[in-house]
């Protein structure tokens, strides 16, 4: 991405804060005026205790107080601006980046971890926020008080004023040779956070796995290799930062120090007076330490650069929608028809081939076959997560393609293998089928969904925290909660992926009763390992590398003897020596 490109894209967002903007330069300009009149005021008060004038010192000594105040006051305001311009600068773009993730396709979640996406919207963020404040308004402030600072050096001694100005082109060398060393490796950082924000997130959501199989060493080891990693590029960034500002400030230091010798021999020669000299070194000040700070400053905006270009990134991404599509339902659904549905996530392979299936509404199609076989990736495809290569699925009649995602999706409620709750009460939860429910139609969903029993039994009751990702709750009542949201949806095509896989007897049969109300009506494919459970489909699809290997009735396709007849007798035989050896 082009520096100029990121660098205007980030004055968009300084533009949407005007007014704060404007409050800012002229707390930067008062700030600048007090600078110059503290050099005045030194210079004066200076000359009047060398002359020993002592008429002017009840005037000098209110000046001095009006200075004072007006300096506090000044940096108070000064410094509450930044903060809040820099607090809703990152908010905006934060906000925007998260609709962005919200829009983007499942493919760039696949191909992209989540603690990379982390990273952009916190570190990256703040050293956004930092920029679009402090360093932006001294990259600002700093030429004006030198330019200022040099006028009236000029008026004071011609000859030290441009041994002064010498410092300026010499510190703007050292800043633009620095610049992009440190912006590169600022992206280089930033990544690596992110690489270990991604570790660290999967060490901390396994502590059942890690703990089971003993991986702590391991994981500790792989977390030590990545934080050194990080350590490597903030101690070579601490070397390229230190190498600024020592070679910014080493270029001021020898004007300050050839400024102040010559300067002090013109004072005892009479040609300036110790006033001017006091006064001329106040301001040699800020005309030296804009300058070095103005290297150290276009430091940090590289830096800053280097973080926007991560998070613009991610902005540029192709999404599925250019806005988040507002929470949809159809109702109106006839039938679906998948026709030589083609698929591959890379070019090497495909996981689904000529794929077709033809689905009346009502009817109830499970889907079967070895692990693997492109099952759930069949699901995805209905919802338009992935787009086939060749083939096509038609609901009433029209293609997919031509519908908008939230219209294809609106005909849809899914009930996953593992249930995801999101953090916050079971009534969020529920409702999150059905934005709008009331208490009525949120309670009777829970309870069709056998789930109201043990939610009476919680302190709270539906309004009971949960915990992240429901780490309360039991693997049965989180399903349970996810077949209330799905009748709360109230969807007329029906997915469910495994839904009672692995949970103990009881909690089998709660969510299977659960799952009888919620099919009934209601057009349902069904993903099963359980034979057993899919015997009264209107259609069992057996799939087999992608393929249909078989299709029919739980009898036609027990008297084919084929992969249905093999997996369905393995099936009877694993049961019977369980049921034995119990």
């Amino acid at each position: 991405m082009k520096q100029k490109n990121t660098l205007w894209r980030l004055t968009a967002y300084c533009f949407k804060h005007k007014i704060s903007y404007t409050f800012l330069f002229i707390t930067m300009f008062v700030g600048i005026g007090l600078d110059l009149g503290t050099a005045w005021y030194l210079n004066k008060i200076t000359d009047a205790a060398v002359t020993q004038t002592q008429t002017h010192w009840p005037l000098l000594i209110i000046i001095g107080l009006i200075i004072l105040f007006l300096t506090v006051a000044n940096i108070y305001l000064d410094t509450y601006l930044k903060s809040k311009v820099s607090s809703q600068i990152r908010k905006n773009i934060r906000i925007d980046t998260l609709k962005k993730v919200l829009c983007l396709p499942a493919s760039h979640f696949n191909e992209n971890h989540s603690g990379e996406l982390l990273t952009r919207m916190t570190n990256d963020n703040q050293a956004i926020g930092t920029a679009c404040s402090n360093t932006i308004l001294s990259l600002i402030r700093n030429p004006i008080l030198a330019v200022s600072s040099f006028i009236y050096l000029m008026t004071i001694n011609w000859k030290l004023a441009l041994i002064c100005a010498l410092v300026g082109p010499m510190t703007l060398l050292v800043g633009g040779l620095f610049g992009k060393v440190l912006r590169h490796n600022s992206q280089q950082l930033q990544s690596r956070i992110g690489t270990l924000t991604s570790v660290l997130q999967e060490i901390l959501n396994s502590s059942t796995i890690f703990k089971t199989f003993g991986l702590e060493k391991k994981l500790l080891t792989k977390f030590i290799l990545n934080s050194e990693d990080i350590s490597k590029f903030e101690i070579r960034g601490g070397k390229i930062q230190a190498s600024l500002s020592a070679t910014a400030n080493a270029v001021g230091l020898l004007s300050f120090i050839v400024t102040f010798i010559v300067g002090a021999y013109f004072a005892a020669s009479g040609s300036m007076t110790v006033g001017g000299l006091i006064a001329f070194i106040q301001l040699m000040n800020h005309l030296t330490w804009p300058f070095s700070g103005l290297a150290s400053s276009w430091g940090e905006l590289q830096q800053a650069l280097g973080a926007a270009d991560r998070i613009f990134k991610t902005m540029d991404e192709k999404a599925e929608f250019h806005e988040i599509p507002a929470h949809k339902m159809n109702h109106a659904f006839n039938k679906i028809e998948v026709a030589g549905l083609t698929f591959g996530y890379n070019t090497e392979r495909l996981i689904l081939n000529d794929v077709s299936i033809n689905v009346e509404a009502g009817q109830k199609i499970a889907l079967v076959g070895p692990s693997g076989g492109g099952k759930t990736t069949i699901f995805k495809m209905l919802l338009g997560l992935f787009e086939p290569d060749k083939g096509h699925i038609q609901i009433n009649e029209k293609n997919v393609r031509e519908m908008e995602l939230q219209d294809l999706r609106g005909y849809f409620s899914f009930v996953p293998q593992e249930s995801f709750m999101y953090s916050g009460t079971i009534r969020e939860n529920i409702a999150f089928g059905k934005l709008d429910a009331s208490e009525e139609e949120i309670t009777a969903a829970a309870r069709d969904a056998n789930a109201l029993g043990f939610i009476s039994e919680l302190p709270d009751g539906l309004d009971t925290h949960i915990g992240e990702g429901g780490g309360r709750l039991s693997g049965g009542q989180k399903q349970r909660l996810s077949i209330a949201r799905a009748l709360l949806r109230n969807a007329p095509v029906l997915l469910l992926d495994e839904a009672t896989a692995a949970l103990d007897n009881e909690s089998e049969r709660l969510v299977q009763e659960a799952l009888d109300r919620l099919m009934a009506g209601r057009t349902t494919f069904i993903i099963a390992h359980r034979l057993s459970t899919v015997q009264h489909a209107d259609q069992i699809i057996v799939i087999e590398n992608g393929t249909v290997a078989d299709k029919g009735k739980h009898e036609e396709l027990l008297q084919s003897k084929g992969l249905y007849y093999r997996l369905y007798n393995s099936h009877l035989l694993a049961a019977s020596t369980i049921e034995a050896s119990a």
